[in-house]
Parts: C-alpha cells; structure tokens; sequence
C-alpha cells in the first residue's frame, strides 16, 4: 500500500528551468582576466585560413584526454559548454570539476549537461554545490524521478529510464571542441588501475563548431533539461564542497601532462590537420520518442556516407549487429569489400549482455570472409607497458569503448555511436564525419585491412583473431609471449561463463542490446 501511494505521487517539476537563468550568455566581465592564450589565437588564425574546412587532432590515450580538457579549461576566456552521459565523482572527475570552478572564478560562462542514468544522492549533492557558483550552471537530461530510490524508476517508467543522452562533447569559448567516445572518470582518463577503457575523442576546430553549439544550445534549452536546483529542491547546501585541489588531484593531473602530446601540440602551438568534416548528432527529441526519422543520426548516416566499395574497418565498443545488420554485411562482402570488425572480447567487455548480441553471429560474419577481431583484457599490460610512463599495473583490465568507422580511402566517422539497436532507436548520440584518405587509411591498416599489411600479426600482440577452424568451429588466434596461441574455447572463460554465453545468446534481445 505504502509503495502504491509512493510511485502515484511522483512527478518531475513543473518547470525544468530555473527563472532568468543568469548563465544563458549574457553580458558579463572577466575577473582577473589574460590575454586569450596563444593556442586558441593560433587556432582562430588557421581557421581563417581555411574558411570551408574543419581542422582536427585525434585524442588516444586517457593521458592526452585529461590533459587536453585540463589545457583548455585553463585557457578559456569566456564560455566552455559541456555535454556527458557519465561524470564520475572520483579522482579525475572531481579534478576537472575544480578546473571549471577556477574558469568560473576567472569569470567564464560554465554549462554542464549531465544525463541522469549514472546519477546519485552524493552527485546530486556535488552538482547542487557546484552549481552554487554565479558563473556555472547544471542540468540533468531526462532526469529520473525517484532521486534516491532509483530502481523504482525502472519499474514505474521503463522506457524513460532506458533512454539515455549518450552525448559526449566539450567546447572551449566557441573556437575549439572536443568530441568523441570518452566519458568522465578515472577508467576514462587513465587513472584507474584495475580497468582502462580504449577510446577516441577528436579535437576540432573551424566550421563544425557553428553546428556543435547549435546541438548543444538544442539539449541545453530542451524541457527534457532539468537544473539541478530544481531537482534537489535546494535540499543540499551549496557550500558542502571543496573546490581546492588537493596533493593528489595535483600528482595525477602532473602525471597526465607529462606523458601527453597534446601537452606539445597546446602550449607549442602545432597545427591542425584540415578537411572537410561534418557534425552529426540526434534530435533531442529522440530523448521522448518525438524525434523525426529525418533528425536521427544513423539516417543521417545514411544520407551522407557512401557505400563502401573496397574496405570497411569497424570499431565498436559493443557490437550487436542483429539480424539486419548481419545481411548488410554479409551482402558487402559478398561483392567484394573488405570487413575488419574490432571489438572486446568477453573478458574484456564491461557489458557481458551486449557481448550475447554479437556472439551468436560471428559465424555467419566469418564464413562471409568478414576478419573479426576481439581486444584483450590484458592487452597494454602484455605488450605495450614500456610506452608510456604512467605504467598500468599487471593486473589492469583494458576494454574498448572507442566507436569509429571507415569507408575505403575516404570517410570516418568518430562520435559515441556503437553499431547497436540502443545507439540507433533509443540513446541519443553524436560524432564527427572526417572526409581524410589518410585518416581512413590509418585505420584500416590498424585493423589490417590494408592491402600491404593484410597479414601483419602485429594486431595479435592485443587482439584474439576469430577464425573457423577445419572442422568448422570457432576458435581465437593471438600472440602470448611472442609465441601463436590457439584457443578453441572463448578465451580465459570458465565453463560458468561458456554456458551464460550459449543459454544467453537463444534470447530474442538483440533489439533492445
């Protein structure tokens, strides 16, 4: 009875927004204010010397992201806009919350929009502080309703509690953005030293900015856009949070910083590599079910890309192709194009379920002549420890969560879409289109799908190739110890896991993975 009376009472507010919200771009002055630094000067300078291009640097390594975001927080001068599906409240994540805050302070506009999934009292409590600041405003994107008790929300409002804002996107004083597959937080950003994520983000500049602001201002103004005041209801108080950072915030950001590049390509002022681009990105009223066919991104997809006529090399984090997606496939490769499909290897994925979405058909992929490949849990531990100084412990587990795509020596696509049905039908995504033959040639070879390095084993070192043996089941090449394995189980699995994968994958959910 008592639950009864508790789900019928409640609602969202009324009103999402906060009145006369101080932070929608009004006039406003800098507090101890520089000179715009030299790095954005050089960037406005370059795009004016490529007035229908967009320039761009690809982002890597978890060190080179946090010490980008971090550059460029310092730099900023007047706004910095801000678009999340995950803001960990750790180490990382609460660094570069004290980095906005100091923005902040030096009098820059800060916008923060949050999805909700990952939310919880103590993040609520961090924002509202957060949030305290003049200059800095939050919002949550299709908040859920039940703050504290958040498993109701699944219960009472399924389908709103499924779609998310898997939107992921930073831009630094309308000049430069960054955007990509990468969330916020320590497994992100290379500080975690029991699981990394593998992933991409792509630092732009020039004429695709125009449309990120237009995306972001869409979300930001959207009712589906709550301020985070308005959801605690001012239950927190604003000043329940330090932003002063503190000896170890200061290490690990020294750490990232000397082991970065883009350390290098900031404070050096190197130049961009230039191209025509194409940002791409859902209507946000895909976030209600409202959104026109016309306003999704795979059909905007669709309408721009061409069909591969010799190679496509896929990257997918969580690789759920279904049964449509496999004919797709199949029928490419039938005519002639070259497939390399990477994506995580059961031990390596951080969602087993979506691992039941694709597993089933790595068969039929193979016997099409499409190469599979499935990063290694252990991959930079085994092979790639002595590359960086920041050295990941032994026992650090690496996952993918990079999703990009190339169509033969022409286009790539770089954003948080995995080829799944979530990414198409549910979530709310973005990503960069890059018409550069050397960028598409670049990761076709890294997947070996190059006609030079077709057979290189050099992907085996961090990847198990899939392959049908003679008697026609599957088994996973690799290279351990410098020496060829061949695993004719689902490598490092207990028989626990081989069963959950079989009984699993007869499960008709690929539509909803």
């Amino acid at each position: 009875m008592y639950i009864s009376l508790l789900v019928a009472c409640q609602s969202l507010p009324k009103n999402p927004h906060l009145p006369k919200n101080s932070l929608d771009y009004q006039p406003h002055t800098l507090k101890n204010a520089t000179s715009e630094s030299a790095f954005l000067q050089n960037i406005k300078q370059q795009s004016a010397q490529h007035p229908n291009l967009s320039g761009y640097r690809l982002i890597a390594s978890g060190s080179d992201a946090f010490s980008t975001r971090t550059l460029l927080t310092q730099s900023a001068q007047k706004s910095i806009d801000i678009q999340y599906y995950i803001w960990h409240d750790d180490t990382t994540g609460i660094f570069l919350l004290k980095q906005l805050w100091a923005a902040a302070e030096r009098g820059v506009m800060v916008r923060l929009l949050l999805d909700d999934f990952n939310s919880s009292p103590s993040r609520d409590k961090i924002l509202t502080a957060f949030a305290s600041h003049p200059n800095i405003s939050v919002r949550v994107a299709n908040p859920l309703v039940y703050r504290k008790y958040r498993k109701l929300n699944f219960v009472t409002r399924p389908r709103q509690s499924q779609t998310r804002m898997h939107n992921k996107s930073m831009t630094f004083d309308n000049v430069v953005s960054i955007v990509g597959g990468r969330n916020i937080g320590d497994e992100y950003l290379n500080s975690n030293q029991k699981r990394r994520f593998a992933d991409l983000d792509v630092l732009v500049a020039g004429q695709v900015i125009d449309d990120i602001k237009t995306s972001f201002e869409s979300y930001w103004q959207s009712n589906l856009s709550f301020d985070i005041q308005v959801l605690t209801q001012n239950k927190y108080s604003p000043t329940a949070f330090n932003f002063t950072l503190n000896p170890n915030e200061i290490s690990t950001y020294q750490i990232a910083t000397q082991n970065s590049s883009m350390t290098t390509l900031i404070q050096n002022v190197m130049p961009l590599r230039w191209a025509r681009m194409y940002f791409l990105a859902d209507d946000v009223k895909k976030l209600s079910g409202n959104a026109d066919e016309n306003g999704l991104l795979v059909t905007q997809l669709r309408n721009m890309l061409p069909a591969p006529k010799k190679r496509l090399s896929i990257i997918s984090s969580y690789f759920a192709p279904t049964k449509k997606g496999v004919k797709i496939l199949k029928q490419l490769s039938e005519n002639g194009v070259q497939i390399s499909i990477l994506t995580n290897a059961y031990t390596a994925t951080d969602v087993r379920l979506v691992h039941m979405g694709y597993g089933h058909w790595r068969k039929d992929l193979l016997k099409s002549g499409i190469q599979l490949y499935e990063l290694k849990a252990n991959a930079d531990s085994l092979h790639q420890i002595n590359k960086h100084n920041d050295k990941p412990s032994l026992m650090t587990k690496k996952s993918l969560h990079a999703k990009a795509f190339a169509i033969d020596n022409q286009a790539v696509f770089i954003g948080s879409y995995n080829i799944d049905p979530r990414s198409a039908n549910i979530n709310s995504e973005l990503g960069m289109v890059i018409d550069d033959n050397m960028l598409a040639w670049h990761i076709h070879k890294a997947l070996n799908n190059d006609i030079i390095k077709q057979n290189s084993p050099d992907i085996l070192h961090q990847t198990y190739k899939v392959e049908i043996n003679p008697s026609y089941q599957l088994q996973w090449r690799t290279i351990e110890n410098n020496q060829e394995v061949i695993y004719t189980k689902e490598p490092k699995t207990s028989l626990i896991n081989r069963t959950n994968i079989a009984l699993l994958s007869l499960l008709p959910i690929d539509g909803f993975l």
